[in-house]
């Protein structure tokens, strides 16, 4: 099949982290056999990649190019609220967007369009596939439904692209349920996101970067890694490791990734008195994601529904750690009960709850016996069934479907 994927979000360069699971979801269906092209907004970080398995088409909507914020996580300041520039450049880039579509769709000949966020993207998607009579799919992650839902024009705007979208897919029960409310159809297809066993494996501790963080080996690492946004939940993680870090003088917490909050959360460690034993190593690469993982004996990912409602989706970092064979302690939100088993192949705890993620921590702290057995279980479910064959495989039938 010949499949166009719209996305506001895409890798800019080898290594981004910024939405690399859209990238493994087209390299993942050409794996399989189709023809995949995409369609992304420029950004000033852009680099051409020679190497690339598929062809992206970056279209630019706005001079100077420094003003290229939409998509990227850019367009949300700390992922609550939309900044100004936004609403000026929104009609600019809806338009660029959908000539760019048309162009690629038709020089393509394609017989699908995969819709990676229901806005912005969805309208463009929608009259393309009015005019042209392609059909599409939208896939949701969560940042778009929080934006759909903030006003009334946003809402009714989201609610006509679920009516006539062929299909629509969530990773979260959460998700599935609010675009419900918006109009999307009763049969919208729960799909939950993947990791790369071959990627992302038990490996030995890469000893430079070990020795780069100043950690020893007698310490036990407790890893987390995201955006420095609300709700990541890493104040919760940071409350909650202080609680232990007396006791416990050999383990350190390292918490990989940038963003708004990065002053505030290294303020906390200060006013908790943890700085010692707390490392902030900044972006991780998404190409040394894997290495930073495998400094970890345990993953915890404390995510929460910030004060504005916003939440993820399912974070494919939970789904990288597993596959690395790491015991993870994860939030019991988004799409994390679908693959998490409490006490099968990690632990759930309560959103928010500082004294129960510091239970489990503590937990898998006294019992190595419990880390390895959790580990070995979480990489068996991610080589089982929650990698990216398995996505593209699903999305296939999804999209056959829709065709019909």
């Amino acid at each position: 099949m010949r499949i166009t994927i719209l996305t506001s979000s895409y890798p800019r360069f080898p290594g981004d982290g910024t939405a690399p699971f859209v990238q493994s979801i087209a390299e993942h269906l050409v794996k399989i056999g189709h023809d995949v092209e995409v369609v992304a907004p420029y950004d000033a970080e852009v680099q051409e990649d020679e190497s690339a398995k598929v062809k992206v088409h970056r279209f630019r909507y706005i001079w100077p190019l420094r003003w290229h914020i939409m998509g990227h996580a850019r367009s949300l300041q700390a992922d609550v609220r939309l900044r100004p520039l936004v609403y000026f450049l929104l009609p600019l880039f809806m338009f660029e967007a959908f000539i760019r579509l048309m162009q690629v769709t038709r020089a393509q000949k394609s017989q699908m369009i995969h819709v990676n966020w229901v806005l912005p993207n969805g309208p463009v998607a929608a009259l393309v596939s009015a005019l042209t009579g392609i059909p599409f799919v939208v896939s949701l992650h969560g940042s778009d439904m929080y934006v759909a839902r903030s006003n009334p024009i946003y809402r009714s705007v989201a609610g006509w692209v679920f009516r006539r979208a062929s299909a629509v897919t969530a990773c979260s029960k959460e998700l599935l349920q609010k675009a419900g409310e918006l109009g999307a159809p009763q049969d919208t297809h729960m799909l939950t996101w993947g990791a790369d066993p071959g990627i992302f494996q038990p490996r030995p501790k890469s000893p430079d970067l070990a020795r780069s963080l100043g950690l020893s080996a007698d310490e036990i690492n407790i890893i987390a890694l995201g955006r420095f946004v609300y709700k990541k939940g890493f104040d919760v993680l940071l409350r909650a490791f202080a609680a232990l870090a007396l006791h416990y003088p050999n383990a350190r917490l390292l918490i990989g990734g940038d963003g708004p909050l990065r002053a505030s959360l290294e303020e906390l460690a200060r006013t908790h008195g943890i700085q010692n034993q707390v490392a902030f190593p900044g972006r991780i690469p998404w190409d040394q994601v894997a290495d930073f993982l495998s400094l970890g004996d345990i993953f915890v990912l404390p995510s929460i529904q910030d004060e504005h409602g916003n939440l993820d989706g399912l974070p494919t970092v939970l789904l990288e750690a597993m596959a690395c064979g790491l015991p993870v302690i994860a939030s019991q939100i988004g799409g994390v009960p679908l693959v998490i088993q409490d006490g099968v192949n990690g632990l759930h705890v309560p959103p928010g709850d500082g004294q129960s993620l510091s239970k489990a921590i503590e937990r898998l702290l006294q019992y190595p016996d419990e880390r390895e057995k959790l580990g070995q279980a979480a990489r068996g479910s991610v080589v089982s069934e929650h990698n990216w064959d398995a996505v593209a495989n699903k999305l296939t039938k999804i999209f056959n479907d829709a065709a019909q």
